[in-house]
């Protein structure tokens, strides 16, 4: 067993693909139809995403099964051998599609979106797209990522792992039993694969409970699918009766379609529950083809559930790249007939992928019957060229990046008049300033970046002591002890985007600013969590806060700032109102004046793409990209600034800065030549930093600070 084995020719390849079982070829139809519809219609069918499950099952049934003949047949599994049959069967179409995705998010996707896109593309030419998704999905910064055209191949990689892994651990089980008999190796396999399919399973049900965005991703909760489909195949073939097959077999079917219907996105996924689909795959595959005339044998023989399973692989591979990159190319939101016709296109791609690709690469003369080496190289080629592509795109970013982040630092230190904020200053209008008409820094280039380093701007300049409960604690401003006032500020991650205003106005008003957060989690005393932080955690950090502060008698002053939300009714709007006033009842007598900033209007998930649109047409961002009021500001109300308006308290009071963000009808994402916000709702700390004077001009105003 070397690297220069000789793989199975293109006869006994071919011979292998004429033994596939109708009723497999009926569940991959199945599996991909599910799958295509929940991507494009997820209103028509809200867990179609099981359809990945039904493959993980086929491919753990065939695989095992197909390496236990080669150990009944040659008494030993050969690993290069092996690994070039799938890399024929897996990689030629798999790289295709990476490279219409590479050459594609060149030509027609805005270049903000080129760093996650290509970084992808990376990941998935690699087949680790499913840990880069995972880091990134439980990255706070990393959860709102548009999704890339290459988003699905986290299921690929998860397969490509285990064809990797899984041959290695069949060898070394029957390793263990080399000296015995045929059926004690048998044994010796079945027994491994039982135990690896029950510590995987247990692994996935604690996972999907504790980290369940993590756990969808990463293979060892998805690694029992597998491994349950590979117990089948060490099953002997069933001797049932047909009527019991047929009833088996409708049953299966039935668990795959109740658990496609049934499930949606807030079901545990994958744990105990992708059981269902999963055990349907198995009483599908257990009962095959019974010969009767209820049975399911009938529709799943018919020419197009075959052909559509045939081709399955490569429907999976095109239909996703056309619907994330057909909007940038129409520039408008997909409609049920463009949908129809991207589906229509997928399946022509698909037959022609399969006929001029897969079918020729995987059993055609130039690498079926080669030794495993030639195949390998193949691979490494294709591979190559992807990895060449993406690298050079993202060159051509960098270059433009740098330029763009220079242009920055000029324009920050140049002392522009109209500058940011001031651009929109009601006292001091009209503020024009025509060097910024087409101005827009920093660069939307710069996103990814700029998220990156302002995270590690908002990490505490001068920790403080860590408090039970509360591991988030900053101190900023001027020292204490020089300090003409002390205050506090609270609240989630929009607590933190209000640091440079404040750390501005702390070193010229000479105040001590202490802050701590927990991001997705505001300082109410009924709103237990959001982005599925651990409620346990906000809890504590929301019950802690009093003796907090408590302990810190000279801060006599709260600041409030956090995410605002759209509401479904009025009855959660007013709980969330009572929420906020029960949780400022806490706080300790110390705590003299609570001040609530008014949350920011959004920004869309298109608008950073507008910008950029609107810079290459020399059109001026702001007005071009301007949101409606209604919909960006107006339909996010801020629960906590509407329950410090209510209490009518003199030392309870609002600082409400819309003016500089809004008109009366508009909202602007780019403003006096500065980029609001670097994601939908965070701000940048170059326009934050100009809110400075008109910050401390709302305060003194309020009469609520000594000056």
């Amino acid at each position: 067993m070397t690297d220069d084995s000789i793989s199975p020719d293109a006869a006994t390849e071919a011979k292998e693909q004429r033994l596939l079982r109708p009723e497999i070829q009926a569940l991959r139809a199945i599996a991909v139809a599910t799958v295509v519809i929940f991507h494009y219609w997820p209103e028509l069918i809200s867990g179609g995403y099981i359809g990945v499950d039904v493959f993980f099952a086929i491919s753990g049934f065939l695989i095992t099964a197909h390496l236990v003949r080669e150990v009944d047949r040659s008494g030993h599994v050969s690993l290069p051998g092996f690994w070039a049959r799938r890399a024929r069967r897996i990689l030629p179409a798999a790289l295709l599609v990476l490279l219409f995705c590479a050459v594609a998010t060149y030509l027609v996707v805005p270049q903000n979106l080129w760093e996650n896109f290509f970084r992808e593309i990376q990941a998935s030419t690699l087949y680790v797209e499913n840990w880069y998704l995972a880091g990134e999905a439980v990255d706070y910064l990393g959860a709102e990522n548009r999704p890339s055209p290459v988003q699905h191949y986290w299921s690929l990689s998860v397969e490509e792992q285990f064809y990797i892994v899984w041959p290695v651990l069949i060898l070394i089980a029957m390793l263990v039993a080399r000296k015995g008999s045929a059926l004690l190796r048998r044994r010796s396999i079945t027994a491994m694969l039982v135990l690896l399919t029950a510590v995987s399973l247990a692994y996935s049900i604690w996972a999907t409970a504790n980290n369940p965005v993590e756990a969808f991703f990463i293979t060892p909760t998805r690694v029992w699918e597998f491994g349950a489909g590979g117990v089948l195949a060490m099953l002997a073939a069933t001797k049932a009766r047909p009527a019991l097959r047929a009833a088996v077999s409708w049953a299966g079917i039935a668990m795959i379609l109740v658990a496609a219907f049934a499930y949606n996105s807030k079901t545990p996924f994958p744990g105990i529950a992708a059981a269902l689909p999963i055990a349907g795959t198995l009483a599908v595959i257990w009962a095959g083809s019974p010969e009767l005339r209820w049975s399911p044998t009938g529709w799943m023989s018919l020419r197009p559930a075959q052909w559509l399973g045939d081709v399955s692989y490569s429907v999976y591979l095109w239909h996703w790249p056309l619907l994330i990159l057909a909007p940038f190319l129409l520039l408008e939101d997909l409609s049920t007939p463009v949908k129809i016709a991207l589906v229509a296109l997928t399946l022509v791609l698909a037959a022609l992928s399969k006929r001029y690709v897969e079918d020729p690469l995987r059993s055609g003369p130039l690498l079926a019957g080669r030794r495993p080496r030639r195949s390998f190289a193949f691979v490494l080629a294709g591979m190559g060229t992807v990895l060449l592509a993406s690298f050079a795109a993202l060159a051509v970013l960098s270059d433009k990046q740098s330029s763009d982040s220079l242009a920055t630092a000029q324009l920050l230190a140049s002392g522009e008049p109209c500058l940011g904020a001031a651009a929109r200053d009601p006292e001091n209008q009209p503020c024009i300033n025509p060097r910024l008409r087409l101005t827009v820094a920093p660069s939307p280039l710069d996103l990814e970046k700029l998220a990156e380093t302002t995270l590690k701007r908002r990490r505490c300049p001068r920790p403080v002591s860590v408090y039970p409960s509360i591991s988030r604690i900053c101190d900023f401003g001027v020292p204490s002890a020089r300090a003409k006032d002390h205050l506090a500020i609270v609240g989630d991650s929009h607590s933190l985007h209000w640091r440079s205003a404040l750390r501005a106005a702390a070193n010229k008003r000479r105040w001590n600013i202490v802050s701590t957060s927990l991001l997705g989690c505001p300082f109410n005393a009924k709103i237990q969590r959001r982005r599925g932080l651990d409620p346990e955690e906000c809890v504590a950090w929301k019950r802690a806060i009093p003796g907090w502060l408590a302990g810190q008698p000279k801060v006599d002053t709260l600041i409030v700032a956090q995410l605002s939300q759209p509401y479904k009714g009025k009855s959660i709007f007013e709980r969330d109102v009572a929420g906020y006033q029960q949780a400022w009842r806490t706080l300790p007598p110390s705590i003299k004046t609570i001040i609530v900033i008014r949350d920011n209007p959004r920004a869309s998930k298109e608008t950073v793409d507008c910008i950029e649109r609107a810079i290459a047409d020399r059109r001026p961002a702001g007005e071009a990209c301007a949101l409606p009021r209604k919909r960006v500001l107006d339909g996010y109300p801020d629960a906590a600034a509407v329950a410090a308006r209510r209490l009518n308290d003199p030392n309870v009071g609002v600082v409400d800065l819309t003016p500089f963000f809004c008109g009366r009808d508009l909202c602007y994402p780019v403003i006096g030549g500065l980029l609001v916000t670097y994601d939908k709702s965070h701000f940048t700390p170059s326009f934050n930093g100009t809110l400075t004077p008109y910050l401390l001009r709302a305060l003194d105003r309020g009469g609520w600070l000594t000056r």
